[in-house]
């Protein structure tokens, strides 16, 4: 059987927005999770201007819902605070996406990495 992808998840997957890295900068903010030999593996950094993001970019490794959920992700959090991703859940993309219960584990990782890039924002400013 093959796998469902909503019209978004393909449109992502297809076209996916805003990858790369930012390199290491005074306003460049980072987080990881997971592991290419686990499955899935998200790198997501942002440019932060004030109190917000202005700009963000992801790295991934996994299957085509990650890749969605990391370029819809990232045009999400441009506008973002600190508490905003404090707060994210991964719930808010697996209904967006209509990612499958059984893909839903790769998105805690993304929430993973989203939590890190917090807490890296939160020791260096």
């Amino acid at each position: 059987m093959e796998p469902q992808y909503s019209s978004l998840v393909i449109e992502h997957f297809e076209s996916p927005r805003n990858v790369g890295a930012f390199a290491a900068a005074p306003d460049v903010i980072t987080g990881h999770a997971g592991r290419r030999d686990h499955g899935a593996e998200f790198r997501i950094s942002a440019r932060v201007a004030g109190e917000r993001i202005a700009d963000a970019r992801f790295e991934t490794y996994g299957c085509p819902h990650c890749v969605a959920a990391g370029s819809l992700l990232t045009t999400l959090l441009i506008g973002a605070d600190r508490e905003r991703l404090e707060h994210w859940s991964w719930r808010e993309i697996a209904s967006v996406l209509q990612v499958p219960t059984a893909k839903r584990g790769r998105l805690l990782i993304l929430e993973d990495a989203v939590r890190a890039m917090a807490v890296d924002w939160r020791k260096r400013f």
